[in-house]
C-alpha cells in the first residue's frame, strides 16, 4: 500500500468516531501562506461571524517551498468534521501550493492519487459540501523571482509568443509573417524546456479534468476554476477552449470559470456561507462612464461585464435590475477601456467627467441606504488615484460597504464581492477595518508607497525588487512610516492605532498590513 493511500485508511478510522459538524463553521486550505490568499480571507470570514479552521503554517506553501500535500490530506481529512464545508485549493492539495503547480516534478500516479482523494472525503462524509478551487496554469509574458521554472526568467517571452501564436493560429489563423515567427522562435527555444513545460502543462490539464467530473457526480458541491494570468492569445486561453468542452451540460450552480486566481478563496468561502444560508443574494451593478464593461482588463482573456457576472454567480449571488438589491456593486472601468499599471504616471490626481459622474453615482447608491461596494478596476496592479481622492473628498470610504482595487481586475472584483456580500454580517467596526486595510494596501501602497519606496529606498541602496534580504528592516519600516503618513493626509477618520507591516515573501509585490 502507498503511503499516500496509508494516510486515507488511517483518516477512515479517525472520521468514524467523528463527532457531528457545527454550523457555519468552515474548513479552509488556501492556495499558500500569502496574506490575500490566508489571512485576509480569514480575517474577512471571521469578521463575518464564521468559524474558520486552517491548516497549521508549516503545511502551506511559502514562497520558498512548496506545501506538503499528503500531510495537508492528513490534517483535512482529520479535521473535516468540525465542520458542514470544506473550502479548498486543489493546487495545494495535488502540489503543495499556486507556485508548485508550475514547479513541481510529480508523476502522474502521484497526482491521480491526490485526486481521488476528494472522492474518500466525501465518500466519509456524504453530507459534507466541499468547494474546490483550482486554477489553469498561468501564461505570463515574463517571470522572475522564483516562481516559475527557473528557465522562464530567459526563454518566458519566448514562450508566450509561441503559445500566443499557437492560440490564434487555432482561431483566426496566422499571416505568413507570424507563421515565420513562430518557427523561428520554436527553434529558438530549447527542446526540453518547452517539453517540461507543456508536460506539467498536460498534467494539470488533466486534474482539471477529473475535478470537472466531480463536479459532475456531485462529488464537489462546487468547483471554481481560475485562468491565471491569461491574455486574449495565450497558453491558457487555449487549454480553456479546450476545457470548456468538457463543461457541456454542467450548470452554473456546480461550475464557473473567469480569470484571475487570488480571488477563489475568498469567493468559495462567501458561496458556502450562502448556500448554507439557502440564500441567494442579489447584486445591482453599474460602471463608470466609457468603454465600462466592454473593457478587457490587462492580464485577462475576456470582458469586464462577462467577468462581473461570473464572479456574482460564483459567490452564489443573482445579477438583477428593478429591485432593491442586496449589494450594489460599483465597477470604476477606464473611460477608453484600456488599463495601465497603477504606479504609472497616468496615476495621478485629476479628475475628469467620467470619474465625476462614478463618484456621483456612488454618493446617491450610499445616500439611499444602500449597500456598495467599489470594484477599482480602472489600473492593474493599484487604486485610482483620482477617484479615491474625491470619494475621500466627499467623505465616502468608511461609509461604503467594502472597496477593492489590488492586482489584476479579477482579483479585484473577487474582493469587492465577496467582502461586500458578508458586510451586512459584520459590525461597523469590522466592516471598517477591512476597509482601512484594503485602503492602505490597494490606494496607499500598491499604486503609491511601492514605487516610492522602490525608488527613493531600495533601489539606491541596491536592493532587488524580487529579494529584499537584508534591506527588509529598513524597506518595512519606510513602508510603515509612509502608510501612516498616507493614511493621516487621506483617511484620518481612521486611527490605525498599533498597525503591523511586513514582506512575507521577501519581496515588493505584496505586502502584509495587520491592523488592531
Amino acid at each position: 500500500m502507498g503511503r499516500f493511500a496509508v494516510v486515507f485508511v488511517l483518516a477512515a478510522v479517525l472520521l468514524g468516531a467523528a463527532v457531528p459538524a457545527a454550523a457555519q463553521t468552515i474548513v479552509y486550505v488556501p492556495f499558500d501562506n500569502r496574506p490575500v490568499s490566508l489571512d485576509y480571507v480569514v480575517d474577512t470570514a471571521r469578521a463575518a461571524g464564521l468559524e474558520v479552521v486552517t491548516p497549521p503554517a508549516d503545511l502551506l506553501g511559502s514562497r520558498t517551498a512548496p506545501g506538503n500535500p499528503e500531510l495537508l490530506w492528513r490534517w483535512l481529512l482529520e479535521n473535516s468534521n468540525t465542520a458542514d464545508a470544506v473550502v479548498a485549493s486543489s493546487d495545494a492539495l495535488l502540489y503543495g501550493s499556486l507556485v508548485g503547480s508550475r514547479t513541481h516534478e510529480l508523476s502522474e500516479q502521484v497526482i491521480e492519487e491526490r485526486l481521488a482523494g476528494f472522492a474518500v472525503l466525501k465518500a466519509l462524509r456524504p453530507g459534507l459540501r466541499l468547494y474546490v478551487f483550482g486554477t489553469i496554469m498561468r501564461t505570463p509574458r515574463a517571470s522572475a523571482g522564483g516562481t516559475e521554472p527557473g528557465y522562464y526568467e530567459m526563454y518566458g517571452p519566448s514562450i508566450f509568443r509561441i503559445t500566443a501564436l499557437q492560440d490564434k493560429g487555432e482561431t483566426a489563423g496566422l499571416t505568413r509573417g507570424e507563421e515565420a515567427e513562430l518557427a523561428a522562435l520554436l527553434a529558438a527555444v530549447p527542446e526540453r524546456v518547452l517539453a517540461d513545460w507543456f508536460a506539467r502543462r498536460d498534467k494539470n490539464y488533466a486534474a482539471n479534468v477529473k475535478l470537472l467530473s466531480y463536479a459532475r457526480d456531485g462529488t464537489l458541491a462546487y468547483f471554481l476554476l481560475g485562468r491565471d494570468d491569461c491574455a486574449p492569445h495565450s497558453q491558457s486561453h487555449r487549454e480553456w477552449r479546450h476545457i470548456a468542452r468538457e463543461t457541456e451540460g454542467l450548470p452554473a450552480s456546480k461550475f464557473v470559470s473567469f480569470p484571475g486566481a487570488d480571488q477563489l478563496g475568498m469567493l468559495m468561502v462567501v458561496r458556502a456561507t450562502n448556500d448554507a444560508a439557502v440564500r441567494m443574494p442579489l447584486v445591482q451593478v453599474f460602471y463608470a462612464p466609457g468603454a465600462g464593461p466592454e473593457t478587457v482588463a490587462t492580464y485577462e482573456d475576456t470582458a469586464v461585464g462577462t467577468n462581473v457576472a461570473e464572479h456574482v454567480v460564483a459567490a452564489g449571488g443573482l445579477l438583477m435590475t428593478g429591485r432593491r438589491p442586496d449589494l450594489v456593486l460599483a465597477v470604476n472601468t477606464p473611460e477608453a477601456g484600456t488599463t495601465h499599471e497603477a504606479g504609472s504616471a497616468r496615476n495621478g490626481r485629476a479628475m475628469t467627467a467620467a470619474r465625476y459622474v462614478f463618484a456621483g453615482k456612488v454618493a446617491g447608491a450610499v445616500a439611499g441606504g444602500q449597500q456598495v461596494a467599489v470594484a477599482d478596476v480602472a489600473f492593474a496592479n493599484g487604486a485610482d488615484n483620482a477617484l479615491m481622492a474625491e470619494l475621500a473628498r466627499r467623505g465616502l470610504l468608511f461609509r461604503l460597504a467594502a472597496y477593492s482595487g489590488w492586482n489584476t481586475a479579477s482579483n479585484t472584483l473577487g474582493y469587492a464581492i465577496g467582502q461586500g456580500l458578508l458586510a451586512p454580517r459584520m459590525t461597523a467596526a469590522a466592516k471598517d477595518r477591512l476597509l482601512a486595510t484594503r485602503l492602505l494596501d490597494d490606494w496607499a501602497y500598491q499604486a503609491n508607497v511601492r514605487g516610492a519606496v522602490g525608488r527613493e529606498v531600495l533601489f539606491p541602496a541596491g536592493g532587488s525588487w524580487f529579494y529584499l534580504n537584508g534591506l527588509a528592516p529598513r524597506v518595512t519600516a519606510e513602508t510603515e512610516r509612509r502608510l501612516r503618513a498616507f493614511a493621516a493626509a487621506s483617511f484620518p477618520e481612521y486611527e490605525l492605532g498599533r498597525m503591523r507591516v511586513s514582506f512575507p515573501w521577501n519581496r515588493m509585490f505584496e505586502v502584509d498590513v495587520k491592523l488592531p
